[in-house]
This record gives structure tokens, C-alpha cells and sequence, in this order.
């Protein structure tokens, strides 16, 4: 084997976790008031380590790193911590790190373990160091050192939740999962708000109830061998829609997803309030980046992506040009009145645009700028059909203002023949199964969802993690209606 071709196996042979004997802190805020800095959580995915370490906010210049070994302090390296909330209620903060075992690292501890063991002795020593002002404070797991082991994995690839027993019970402990005491309404489980994500609990509930993509994940042979090492978000997505799905839990605490999608994209790294619009698009791109570089499965393409048909004709000549583009969320805007349809919003899709004056197309027939017009129509309808329903917009003092204008939609079949003259009659029939809403402002807003069970036929109402069942007569006064998700009623 080359030492290119070792070193890309190596994500699969080897991993990290922590000693079976570790139990996160009991007693958090009294050991942070006393400790000054304490390890909140750890989770470890492949040969990377992601945690939380909460301090006592004793100013504002402050630092938090981790200090870690693989050589027993012969040496060391350090990283930085980030900060990811401030919580008031107990003047606290939260950082988060990333601990990535270099390859080389990885390599270098190898050729130094003892050949004749048949257990793999090696393991990385590591340290918190909280320094603020000219103090340092120090958790060190009170003089043991915190430990992670690295285990080889026998089978040569990496653990999945659909085939390892002990791999799922892990993943339900990172995720801190709430069995069914109390049990939720239709059994559906609730997803903890973190400070500021309902945004991200809001899509996370659509696309679990969106039924053709969580089959996929969850009954597709192609998802079993998903890399942890390689695919980091189209893995971690499938650890939370398993326990989301497999009904023994109650409530999650999404920790792990959040703080892996924030190191991919870093406006999701600090517990603040984002457009649930803006993060359904992030995700979906990630997951189709993962699955085809993976499997060359362009599963979110045949579900999600739709394509617009635009048509530009110059007014001197008559000349036109035809261009197409995909689309993964069709953007309505909202008529300024009390109440309109959803009928109504679709209209303006395929209104005439006149550009004129700076407005100008460039006709490559009269070969000079002219008056034209723009039609937009859709060309191809997609399975999933996700509407966004224009609410904020920019007044004349550039601030962001909110249409709270009702939007009647309908529920059991919204056709869109006339939208897309290309679909048949089957093709533009929809039935709706989640609305994602927001109530408030744009800087102060709350994101819930409705959904609905195809099985059981039943709409459930999702408030981050308090579930209950809904009547479907609530979405007919829905003034809060945001995100609306269809799917095409003849889709397999």
C-alpha cells in the first residue's frame, strides 16, 4: 500500500472515543463557579473530537484553548476555542473546540506502539486552559488529564447507526436522547431549542416528514456504508433522523449537529437566530455535495430541484432568447392587502417584466441595447415543491419590514397546470405536508412547524420539543405561513 492510499484509509481504521468511565459533570454551574472552567460535553465522530467548555464570564478579554499530547507531555499542541453563547440567566459562556488527529499524528503514534500487543495502546492526553485577564485557569480533570483512546476498527470501515448496536447507543448519548416517559403526541419526538436555532428545529422536523428522502436515508442500502471521515454532514444528518424516526425517544438535544454544521459554515456557529429559508437551502446543498461524491446518488436533485424557463424578447425586433435555470425553492411575493391565495401569489409569477432604460437587454440581433420584456414561467415541476412566501422586505429607510398578509393555501391539491403548461394534469397535482411558520419580527422571531404523518394521516403541531397534535381547520388561519412544503401527489 502506497502512503498516499494509507493515509486515505486511515479515517476508516482508526477512531476516537472516549473512556467508557467518563460521565459529563454533574453539578455543571456549581463546578464552573468554583473551577472557574469545566468540560461541559465530548462527542467524537471518526478521528476528530468536538466539545463544549463552559466558564465563569469574568470579562471580556478571554481565551479558551486546549492543550493536548500524543507522546505523554513529551510534546504538545494547542488549540483555540471559540465562543458560541453568552447565557444570561447564570453569566456563563459556552466555547466550542474542533480536535483533529492529523493523519501523520496518527501515523507517527503508530510506529511507535508496541508491535507485540494485541490491544492498540495508544491514546491522546489533553487539557482546558481558560485565561482571562493576566489569571489562568486550568481543568485538567482534576490532575488525571482528560483521555481519548483510539480504537481500530476491525471491520475497516466506519461505524454507521443502521448496523452497530453500540454505535447507535453512543449517538443517542451525544445527543443526551429522552426515552418516552411522558410519551409525545403520535410518538414524535421534539428537538431541544439551543438559544436561537427553532430556525434549524423548524427544518429539521419538514424534511424528516418529508417521506421519499428519509426512506432514502433509512431504508437505502446505499446510506449503510455513509463515511464518517469524508461525508460529515450527510452522516451526522443520518445519526439525527435515526433517532428522530425510530420513535423510543421523547426529546433530543441537537448539540452535534449544530456544532459540526458550525464548523462547516460559520454564520451557524454561535447560537443566534438565522433565516430557516437560507439554512433549508445550506442544508440540501450539503447533503447533494456528500451523497454524489459519495455514491453519485442525486437523490436531492430528483426531489427538490425544479427548473425555471426564462424567456427574454426585444420589443424593437422581436427577436428572443430562452435560458434555463434550476431551482430548489420557488419565492412568491406576497400582494399588499389583508388576505389573499396562494393562487393569488402565483399569478405574478408569470407576469410580463418591461426592462427599460437601465433596465436594457442586449439583442443580439439588432446587436445593440433595447426595450424588452421577461417572462418567467416553470418548466419542470419537482417532486418536492417548496414555496417561500415573500414576507420581509426592505421599506424606504432600508429596514426590514414584515408582510403579515394571511395567505390562504390549499392542503389537498393545489394544482399548478397553469404555473408549468409543460406538467400534465398529474404531474401539477400537490398535496401539502408541512408548513415551517414564523411569528414576530425579522430580529425577534420564532419559528414552529406543521406537519404531517402520511401514515397515520395526522397533522402534528412541532415547537422545538414540545409536540401536539394539531386540526388541520389551524391551517386555514395560518397569518404565520413562511416556508409551505408539497409533494406531488403521482411521486414514488
Amino acid at each position: 500500500m502506497t502512503v498516499s492510499s494509507e493515509k486515505q484509509s486511515m479515517n476508516q481504521e482508526y477512531s476516537l472515543c472516549m473512556p467508557k468511565d467518563f460521565e459529563r459533570s454533574r453539578n455543571l454551574l456549581q463546578q464552573v463557579y468554583e473551577k472557574q472552567v469545566v468540560l461541559e460535553y465530548i462527542f467524537t465522530r471518526g478521528i476528530t473530537a468536538y466539545g463544549g467548555i463552559r466558564v465563569n464570564n469574568r470579562g471580556f478579554e478571554k481565551e479558551v484553548s486546549v492543550k493536548y499530547s500524543i507522546d505523554q507531555w513529551k510534546t504538545a499542541s494547542v488549540i483555540h476555542a471559540y465562543h458560541s453563547i453568552f447565557y444570561y440567566d447564570s453569566n456563563t459562556n459556552l466555547f466550542q473546540f474542533k480536535l483533529t488527529i492529523t493523519i501523520d499524528e496518527l501515523l507517527l503514534m503508530l510506529s511507535t506502539k508496541d508491535s507485540t500487543s494485541s490491544i492498540l495502546p495508544m491514546s491522546i492526553s489533553f487539557a482546558i486552559c481558560y485565561a482571562v485577564h493576566e489569571h489562568k485557569f486550568w481543568d485538567n480533570n482534576y490532575s488525571r488529564d482528560y483521555i481519548l483512546e483510539i480504537e481500530e476498527n476491525t471491520e475497516k470501515r466506519s461505524k454507521s447507526i443502521l448496523l452497530d448496536d453500540a454505535f447507535r447507543v453512543q449517538i443517542a448519548k451525544d445527543y443526551r436522547a429522552i426515552s418516552h416517559g411522558s410519551a409525545q403526541a403520535g410518538i414524535v419526538c421534539g428537538l431541544k431549542n439551543l438559544g436561537g436555532t427553532c430556525f434549524m428545529n423548524s427544518v429539521l422536523q419538514s424534511l424528516l416528514f418529508t417521506s421519499p428522502l428519509t426512506s432514502y436515508f433509512l431504508l437505502n442500502e446505499d446510506t449503510k456504508n455513509i463515511s464518517v471521515s469524508n461525508e460529515i454532514i450527510v452522516n451526522e444528518y443520518l445519526n439525527l433522523i435515526y433517532l428522530l424516526f425510530c420513535k423510543k425517544y421523547a426529546v433530543i438535544i441537537p448539540v452535534p449537529f449544530k456544532q459540526i454544521i458550525g464548523h462547516m459554515q460559520d454564520i451557524y456557529f454561535e447560537n443566534q437566530q438565522q433565516d430557516a429559508h437560507e439554512f433549508l437551502l445550506f442544508l440540501l446543498d450539503y447533503l447533494h455535495e456528500d451523497l454524489i461524491r459519495i455514491k453519485s446518488t442525486p437523490i436531492i436533485v430528483d426531489l427538490f430541484h425544479g427548473t425555471y424557463k426564462s424567456t427574454t424578447t426585444c420589443l424593437d425586433c422581436e427577436h428572443f432568447s430562452v435560458n434555463f435555470e434550476t431551482f430548489v425553492c420557488l419565492t412568491l411575493p406576497i400582494p399588499l392587502t389583508s388576505q389573499c391565495t396562494l393562487e393569488d401569489c402565483l399569478q405574478h409569477l408569470n407576469e410580463d417584466e418591461y426592462l427599460a432604460d437601465d433596465s436594457r437587454w442586449f439583442c443580439s440581433e439588432c446587436q445593440r441595447l433595447c426595450n424588452g420584456k421577461k417572462r418567467l414561467e416553470i418548466y419542470k415541476l419537482p417532486k418536492i415543491l417548496i414555496i417561500q412566501l415573500k414576507r420581509f422586505q426592505l421599506n424606504h429607510e432600508f429596514n426590514w419590514i414584515k408582510n403579515d398578509t394571511l395567505v390562504l393555501y390549499p392542503v389537498d391539491n393545489l394544482c399548478l397546470q397553469q404555473s408549468c403548461p409543460s406538467a400534465s394534469s398529474q404531474q401539477a397535482l400537490y398535496t401539502l405536508y408541512s408548513v415551517i411558520n414564523h411569528q414576530g419580527s425579522l430580529n425577534d422571531g420564532h419559528y414552529t412547524t406543521f406537519c404531517r404523518d402520511n401514515e397515520q394521516l395526522q397533522w402534528f403541531e412541532c415547537d422545538d420539543e414540545k409536540i401536539k397534535y394539531c386540526n388541520s381547520d389551524k391551517l386555514d388561519s395560518n397569518s404565520n405561513a413562511y416556508l409551505l412544503f408539497y409533494i406531488m401527489k403521482n411521486a414514488t
